[in-house]
């Protein structure tokens, strides 16, 4: 961790000129990486939690070093700022209330308002809607002939399944059909007053109300009153309306695979959802460098937001005690942060690239993708003039032969020259090269100019970083991550605990490919792939239920025998197990264990509280043990 005395030294010799101002120095700027990274994870800029004084001097910084690189503002702007309002603290107000007829029920027990849910009251008829799923390449819609206009909107979580429990839509998960914000989308554009969303019977025993805790996805949708119910609840509607019960209307959906929505008859709810917030503004930090194409851009973005002193998302285990540390996120993501600023004064000083390339530094992405769904939703430029994004996020971790990144040499460049012999066989991990058909000519031809080795972790775009804000406005993305560890979402997460080596490696690599795709024809976003989403948050991901590893991404993709795990999660099935760092799964009741793929695949078929036996190397014994797991919901 770095100390308060080095911050002081480096505050000193930070540029002081006014963020506002557009002028370039006279000489081209090269980024330190190891003072800027080390500045940004210092204790001085207190985790960069949203509302702090820390995150705004962070935004500051940035925007310096961007003017400093000779990067513009976005045209008509005063500032590199894109300001907007978040909510950093939610509860329920006294307001807040369901019933039909004259059943109340109540919050917390029978119903609960999301994160994303709008506020406002509401009466209205019920109409039914299946999954509240529009699939157009799957030819699915659950509102095709449903008058929803001025109605309450009541659907299921998910989407329509197999006989396993299995998404019909996605090869691994859920499809981006099945993301809450979509759903809440979809009722808004077609009239609705309000969503009620319920967990299906089957396959989904944990009726469990996610809350306002859960993912917001990006705020509001609209003014929308978006609400999660039990299902007793539903219940209620659909027999008070002459329905045929819900597993019953779920069975006949997934089996047909064909919408079965109607009206309640006489069925009227009456809500009001009354949500208490505190709200700070933050900034996503703005500027780009301008290109030959007039009106085309490619974005590169990071977030430079983390966790401040933990809360709860912290990953620290419990009963630690004592004041909240603070989460200073060397590599999540003052790592992206630095990368984008090194690949911006790179290309800054090699001339005008083929299009425009806009830099930004997203803020409130732990949050759930708040600033990058933000800039989307309000583009400086019009959405269709971007032809492709991408996202670094961790990628400071790239691991080496001898792991001793710690202690290799500063590195004052962002060439792959800084490289040392150790960090050539370093795994860097691509995501969304199935979004646009010249993607994998592009990762390919940047691979072979770089000593990182590429893997693949998923083609489609939606993945837990703000790539996917991008990709669901069907605008192609790639995402570049060095794994997870240990460290990740804890107070361990510091700068000598960077690979800076392999850090320059990455951000050679990047400019490579930002190179290539500002010459590369406008490319069409491939919606199929996102059948196969981004494993980047551990086992899983996009899975009904978890296990709660976070596995070795170094030896865990496709090395085979077993899946190394570097931790699992607090109070998981895997921590209840008595699984630890660095076991190796090697089987799963009778399916031998050999890649991550495996054991996600494994995953996908399993149940809401099955009990696996779960077989796992420990230490040199070549001998498995034996534990029993009791698999649990993943949350949204």
């Amino acid at each position: 961790m770095i100390r308060l005395t080095a911050v002081a030294t480096l505050l000193v010799s930070l540029c002081v000129a006014c963020p506002a101002c557009n002028s370039r120095r006279a000489h081209p700027v090269t980024i330190d990486t190891r003072k800027t990274l080390g500045y940004l994870a210092s204790d001085a800029l207190e985790g960069r939690g949203p509302g702090t004084a820390g995150l705004d001097r962070a935004a500051d910084y940035i925007a310096q070093e961007f003017q400093s690189i000779g990067l513009r503002k976005m045209r008509g702007e005063k500032d590199y700022f894109q300001p907007f309002e978040m909510t950093t603290a939610t509860e329920l107000g006294p307001k807040t209330a369901l019933r039909v007829g004259e059943h109340p029920f109540s919050p917390h027990t029978d119903f609960m308002p999301l994160s994303l849910s709008g506020e406002g009251d509401f009466h209205a008829p019920v109409v039914f809607a299946g999954y509240g799923v529009k699939s157009p390449e799957h030819n699915y819609d659950d509102y095709a002939g449903l008058d929803v206009k001025g109605k309450v909107v009541l659907a299921m979580r998910y989407e329509p399944h197999d006989a396993l429990g299995k998404s019909k839509f996605a090869e691994q998960g859920w499809s981006s059909a099945a993301v809450f914000t979509e759903k809440a989308r979809h009722a808004r554009d077609h009239g609705a007053v309000a969503l009620l969303i319920v967990t299906p019977p089957d396959f989904a025993k944990d009726d469990r109300l996610v809350g306002l805790a859960g993912p917001g996805g990006g705020g509001a949708v609209g003014a929308l009153p978006v609400v999660q119910i039990k299902q007793t609840v539903a219940e209620e509607l659909l027999r008070r309306g002459g329905s045929p019960d819900l597993a019953t209307l779920q069975k006949k959906i997934d089996e047909t695979v064909k919408p079965a929505s109607f009206a309640l008859s006489g069925v009227d709810v009456t809500g009001n959802v009354d949500i208490e917030q505190t709200k700070v503004t933050v900034k996503n930090v703005v500027g780009y460098l301008p290109g030959r194409k007039a009106g085309e851009y490619v974005v590169v973005g990071a977030h430079y937001d983390h966790l401040g002193r933990g809360g709860m998302a912290s990953l620290r285990r419990r009963g630690a005690g004592g004041k909240p540390e603070i989460h200073n996120g060397a590599d999540d993501n003052a790592s992206g942060t630095t990368a984008i600023m090194a690949l911006a004064a790179e290309m800054a000083r090699q001339g005008k690239p083929d299009r425009s390339i806009i830099f930004v530094a997203f803020t409130g992405e732990e949050e759930g993708l708040l600033g990058s769904r933000y800039f989307v939703d309000h583009s400086p430029v019009p959405l269709g003039t971007i032809t492709a994004m991408l996202n670094l996020d961790m990628v400071g971790r790239i691991r080496t032969g001898s792991e001793h990144a710690a202690s290799s040499t500063t590195t004052q460049t962002t060439t792959a020259q800084a490289a040392t012999q150790d960090s050539a066989s370093g795994v860097l991990y691509v995501g969304g090269m199935g979004t646009a058909e010249s993607f994998d000519d592009i990762v390919k031809r940047a691979d072979a100019h770089s000593p990182l080795v590429v893997k693949d972790i998923g083609r489609g775009g939606i993945g837990p970083s703000d790539h996917m804000s991008f990709a669901l406005k069907k605008i192609p993305v790639l995402f570049l991550f060095s794994g997870l560890h240990g460290d990740y979402h804890r107070p361990s997460d510091d700068a000598e605990k960077i690979n800076y080596d392999g850090l320059a490696e990455v951000i050679e690599f990047a400019r490579d490919l930002v190179t290539q795709l500002a010459a590369s024809p406008k490319q069409t976003y491939v919606a199929a792939s996102d059948s196969s989403p981004m494993r980047v948050g551990g086992t899983g991901e996009r899975n009904r239920v978890t296990l709660g590893v976070m596995p070795d991404y170094s030896t865990s993709i496709d090395k085979g025998g077993g899946v190394r795990i570097s931790d699992t999660l607090p109070n998981s099935p895997a921590a209840d197990a008595g699984l630890k760092s660095n076991d190796v799964i090697v089987k799963v009741d009778d399916r031998t264990i050999d890649t991550l793929y495996d054991l996600s695949d494994v995953l996908a078929k399993g149940k809401v509280g099955q009990k696996v036996k779960v077989h796992v190397l420990r230490g040199d014994s070549k001998t498995p043990v034996v534990l029993e797991a009791t698999l649990a919901e993943r949350k949204d």
